[in-house]
């Protein structure tokens, strides 16, 4: 008999793979109807043309206290993924009996349909800045201007690539200005912002102090999903080494739950400078040099200095004539 399983937990990857043409995008944990097992499933990101039919990586799984309790590679073989599309979810790569705390990913080969199998082991991890959180009401306007689900992050961009508002990463080998997860046009998305900000009064944005941390999903699109169990063999666990934080995606409770609710709202004129720091950077104006402080002195004074001198020389010429 199939267990179902329920979302319990989500997280997006806190770094991405540098020049790599499969991407980690995000860790998510299912936890069994009927015997409350958790289950690991990773999702990946095919940024190329080209279909991709193969791809193994290696992961690992650590419990709470930082102790490896799995530590294995995954095939996901039969694949027929196009560019832009995110696969992955649907298969469990662990399946634990208690909670896990943090998981690791590494790339490591990638077969496609044109251009065949590819080593991915050699594209350097860059960690990825923190993305600012929209407070909740300009959210909710964004999403209803939009009409898209789920827009909680100020769209961004970095020297890297840029942030959707939907939390999606696209790193610049991903071309292009639109979002392949939920469909959104960056430079629209921007624009349609903007106008919110100069429309009405909104708080700024929040810094997600630990944005790879766990989170509960929002449950209206995420239906209950059967996930397969592992393919014959049960992965060991291995000793727990030395912990590596900087690269594992974190699992944790809710954040924020000790926040009041009645915190006061920023103003409109803090909260539009501050988006326009996050992606009209490009527009600000560069810091002025001290010598065009001195210049614009000269300017300033040049003409009525001129002017005294020339009523003292004529004064002196016409004393001298007389």
């Amino acid at each position: 008999m199939e267990e179902n399983f329920d979302l319990l937990a989500q997280s997006r990857a806190n770094y991405f793979t540098k020049g790599s043409p499969v991407q980690f995008v995000k860790v998510e944990l299912l936890k069994g109807d009927v015997s409350g097992d958790i289950a690991v499933c990773l999702s990946f990101k095919n940024i190329t043309r080209d279909p991709l039919t193969r791809l193994a990586i290696t992961f690992k799984c650590k419990d709470r206290s930082g102790a490896v309790v799995c530590q294995d590679q995954f095939v996901y073989e039969g694949l027929s993924t196009a560019g832009g599309e995110v696969f992955g979810a649907d298969d469990a790569v662990y399946i634990s009996a208690s909670p896990i705390g943090s998981v690791e990913v590494e790339l490591g080969s990638a077969t496609f349909a044109e251009s065949g199998t590819v080593d991915l082991s050699g594209y350097p991890r860059m960690r990825l800045a923190p993305p600012k959180k929209l407070p909740a009401d300009l959210a909710e306007k964004l999403c209803e201007r939009t009409r898209k689900e789920g827009l909680t992050v100020v769209p961004q961009v970095t020297e890297d690539g840029w942030y959707c508002a939907c939390g999606a990463f696209h790193p610049r080998e991903e071309d292009g200005v639109w979002c392949s997860e939920c469909g959104c046009d960056r430079i629209l998305l921007q624009n349609t912002l903007s106008s919110l900000l100069q429309t009405g009064a909104a708080p700024a944005p929040v810094t997600a102090d630990e944005p790879t941390r766990m989170v509960p999903p929002v449950r209206q699109e995420e239906p209950t999903r059967a996930v397969p169990p592992l393919s014959g063999r049960q992965a060991r666990p291995a000793p727990a080494p030395a912990p590596e934080e900087d690269e594992d995606v974190i699992v944790a409770p809710p954040r924020g739950a000790g926040r009041s609710a009645g915190q006061p709202a920023r103003n409109q004129y803090q909260a539009r400078t501050q988006y326009s720091q996050q992606y009209e950077e490009q527009y600000d104006e560069p810091e002025k040099d001290p010598r065009d402080a001195v210049a614009e002195q000269i300017i300033r004074w040049a003409p009525p200095i001129t002017a005294v001198l020339c009523a003292i020389v004529f004064a002196v010429g016409f004393l001298l004539t007389m």
